[in-house]
């Protein structure tokens, strides 16, 4: 059965383009450690699968930790629980609040005029608690140039360790990776990842758009990932949509 690992990641691995890279972002990590203590934001996905295990390459007991929207990938909560990622809940989850101000279609709002900030809610709230509760001065996250231009600019601006407005340093070791490092890493070091990918795989979504995260969000939907949802995972894809329909026009 096709695998979203290949032998031809295990080759790419053995580069010095590769091992360049990897050298780079241990640097990054041993820069960081040297501002104070680290934690790590963690997604469930690639990026922050890679993220983790080169931080903890310097910083063996990280504080780790999963902003749990309540609308993920199933294989999302495996890689939680397989990496020992602590997890923080929102005052309110994803399908609470799209149920509460009726959207995508829930038949019966507490508040049809209710608006969210979402980003508030389910990010910046959590990971300011994360931050408080663990004493950190820097976070590392798995964002990469590569994903937007946005990326892009900072990468090019600021490198992989830079500071904030709030005083917390911001560490992306993986800034300058692309996603054949991504999944050469994985490879080369064995390391568990998400079981959608191979579902990703399997189904001819091209590499270059395999993501996991938010199921309900916006993005997702723009990005064909209810979509892809809909063939890959057709329980879950109708367990949403009984609440939901309105996620059908995206699919």
């Amino acid at each position: 059965m096709l695998r979203a690992v290949t032998v031809g990641d295990l080759a790419y691995a053995r580069t010095q383009r590769f091992q360049s890279r990897v050298n780079r972002a241990l640097a990054a990590v041993e820069a960081a450690a040297a501002r104070g203590k680290i934690g790590v934001s963690y997604s469930g996905g690639k990026d922050s699968t890679c993220t983790l295990h080169v931080v903890r390459q310097i910083a063996p007991d990280v504080a780790t930790a999963f902003y749990d929207s309540g609308c993920e990938h199933p294989g999302t909560y495996e890689m939680v629980e397989h990496y020992h990622v602590a997890t923080i809940r929102p005052q309110m989850s994803l399908p609470e609040m799209c149920r509460y101000g009726g959207y995508w279609g829930y038949a019966t709002p507490t508040d049809r005029d209710a608006r969210f900030a979402f980003f508030d809610w389910l990010v910046a709230e959590p990971s300011e608690r994360f931050v408080a509760e663990n004493g950190l001065q820097v976070m590392a996250m798995g964002l990469r140039a590569g994903e937007s231009s946005g990326r892009r600019m900072s990468a090019r601006k600021r490198g992989e360790l830079y500071r904030v407005k709030s005083g917390l340093w911001h560490l992306c070791p993986l800034a300058v990776w692309e996603d054949d490092d991504v999944w050469g890493y994985i490879a080369s070091q064995d390391l568990r990842y998400n079981a959608a990918y191979d579902r990703m795989a399997q189904s001819g979504l091209p590499r270059r758009a395999w993501r996991v995260g938010l199921l309900l969000g916006i993005c997702a939907a723009n990005m064909g990932r209810l979509a892809w949802l809909r063939q890959t995972e057709p329980e879950l894809w109708r367990a949403l949509y009984a609440e939901f329909p309105l996620i059908a026009r995206y699919t």
